[in-house]
């Protein structure tokens, strides 16, 4: 400020001792007087050397001057970024602590400093406004079992935006997920953080925990409860048997963490109990970052899996029309997070082995016993689509056949298949282990999801009450169905036999040889836009109570390690 006042008390009595009215306005006209609004030019090599093309772009729009001499705007921005451990970031990848100090002392700095200040501030906002848009953390490089698709931003587009508003706070609220489970998210983070601190040490269980009996663990089993909230009753906290009151809290524990609440303690309830308040916190943490990865607008009509949850859900138009369990991949044949469009309905499918469930499942017991092929009713095909005997079938040779089972019952695909465009050859299908659905832990597939009621499923995305109604798809997968309309043809067709043999006896009809019934596969194909999103979040709020879900690949704990990693 010194120096503009100084070079005004110049530029006066340089046109004072000028004596030309003319000569002064001459001068004035040339001069930049946004340089008196606290401006800094910046030499434009400075920045076009930089690597950073959003930086170049930002200070080429704002005609490569300084931006952050407005105090409002450092202001706001700052106090922006100050509320990232709201959304499980850290102010610090932010550089928060510089950028405040020096904010704080920003009118006593030279202009070379605070040129580099306000590069170094630029660059920070750009990046909180990518991280709340679309995570910190690449998920597709970040996981193999991950294809969300590259969210796109414009960083500039959003940080011009702010500053023309001087909104900050609006403009950087719409960067981040709208999702309801998302805000509820940042609501149970700061429930957790206001929570006192658990050092209550972990249940063992090598005593086992029986109702109705005592347990020296059950006194610790309580403080846990109580501390969570699922007991509220505190006069029993000494006592060491396993009462009524405790049952009843341990069955609420179960519930809110997806286990079947029967009130005996085993090995996956402990394993919920023992994890502590700051393990819980890390695990929010995990799941707000995931969420900043998801597409946020789901899209008007969509399926929902909630892969650790093992359920499914159809919206549409912001209604929860059908919800289903469902199984997912085993942790060696993981379901994979991606977001895709559903393109048709195979009714009766035929299923084609994957080369993973060949090398490690069949082929190891094919080499043992051929009859492997026939009991898992597999055809063997080769490049001609003719039938291989499977006797005859050799290891070496076994990469030139496919491997198909026909429809029907036993198929492992069950009596429908749902497609979608991916890269991991995963659908949504039927299921010929309906028993399944009845485990409480239902990560048992090899890798694609299985659906607990698939031809409502179906009814509800081919929505054509005429051509496809519930009625006929089940028909059309019953093989009984098409064994009783060959009966009644054959019915028919005997019965114009006798007419003809009671008009002439000596008449010679040749035997009809009639085809075994059997399923056919039908494609349908879906015109209406139905979106498809397999995610996976294992924490969330319900009525203001905590809900988690097994962490069944283990990827809470790799997430949050990379956002706290500081290079």
């Amino acid at each position: 400020m010194k120096k503009i006042v100084l070079f005004i008390a110049l530029l006066f009595l340089f046109s004072c001792s000028s004596g030309s009215k003319t000569e002064t306005f001459s001068m004035a006209s040339v001069l930049d007087f946004s340089v008196f609004e606290g401006k800094i030019a910046i030499d434009s090599n400075k920045i076009n050397q930089l690597k950073n093309e959003d930086l170049k772009l930002f200070y080429k729009k704002y005609e490569y001057a300084t931006v952050w001499h407005n105090e409002d705007f450092r202001a706001s921005v700052l106090a922006e970024i100050k509320k990232a451990e709201e959304e499980g970031l850290e102010s610090t990848d932010y550089n928060y602590k510089f950028l405040y100090e020096t904010h704080q002392k920003y009118d006593a700095l030279p202009d070379s400093t605070l040129i580099n200040y306000d590069i170094n501030f630029t660059e920070n906002f750009q990046k909180y406004i990518t991280h709340l848009s679309k995570g910190k953390i690449n998920p597709n490089t970040f996981y193999k079992d991950c294809d969300l698709g590259k969210k796109e931003i414009d960083v500039n587009k959003i940080a011009f935006e702010s500053i023309d508003k001087n909104n900050f706070s609006e403009v950087l609220e719409n960067c981040k997920p709208q999702h309801i489970i998302y805000k509820k998210l940042k609501w149970c983070l700061k429930k957790l953080k206001n929570m006192p601190n658990d050092n209550f040490g972990v249940i063992d269980l090598s005593e086992k925990i029986v109702f109705n009996k005592k347990n020296r663990n059950v006194p610790l089993l309580k403080k846990k409860l109580m501390y969570w909230g699922d007991m509220t009753k505190k006069d029993t906290i000494l006592s060491t048997l396993y009462d009524k009151d405790t049952q009843e809290a341990v069955k609420k524990f179960q519930e809110r963490h997806g286990l079947k609440p029967d009130g005996v303690v085993g090995r996956s309830t402990l394993d919920a109990l023992n994890y502590s308040r700051d393990q819980r916190i890390e695990q929010i943490v995990a799941n707000l970052e995931r969420w900043r990865w998801f597409q946020h607008d789901f899209g008007n009509s969509y399926l929902l899996i909630n892969i650790p949850d093992y359920t499914i859900v159809a919206v549409k138009d912001n209604d929860t029309l059908i919800a289903q369990k469902v199984v997912v991949g085993k942790d060696t044949r993981r379901t994979p997070m991606l977001e895709s469009k559903i393109t048709n309905i195979n009714l009766n499918p035929n299923w084609t082995v994957p080369p993973t469930i060949l090398k490690e499942d069949i082929f190891p017991e094919a080499e043992k016993d051929r009859g492997e092929f026939k009991k898992r009713g597999l055809v063997i095909l080769d490049k001609k689509n003719n039938e291989v005997n499977p006797w005859t079938w050799k290891k070496e040779d076994a990469n030139k056949y496919k491997y198909v089972q026909n429809p029907g019952e036993n198929n492992s695909l069950g009596l429908m298949k749902i497609n979608f465009l991916n890269k991991f050859a995963v659908y949504l299908h039927d299921t010929n282990h309906r028993d399944y659905f009845k485990y409480t832990y239902r990560a048992l597939s090899s890798g694609c999801v299985r659906l607990e009621k698939p031809l409502e499923m179906a009814t509800y995305l081919l929505n054509d009450n005429e051509k496809w109604p519930i009625e006929k798809i089940q028909d059309t997968t019953n093989i009984k169905h098409y064994i009783k309309l060959q009966k009644e043809k054959e019915k028919e067709y005997n019965k114009k036999v006798a007419k003809l043999l009671a008009k002439n006896p000596t008449l010679e009809i040749p035997e009809k040889k009639w085809p075994k019934p059997e399923l056919k596969t039908i494609v349908i194909k879906i015109d209406d836009d139905i979106k498809i999103h397999q995610l996976y979040w294992t924490a969330w709020e319900k009525d203001e109570i905590l809900q988690f879900r097994e962490d069944i690949y283990c990827l809470d704990h790799d997430i949050f390690a990379k956002l706290r990693y500081k290079k």
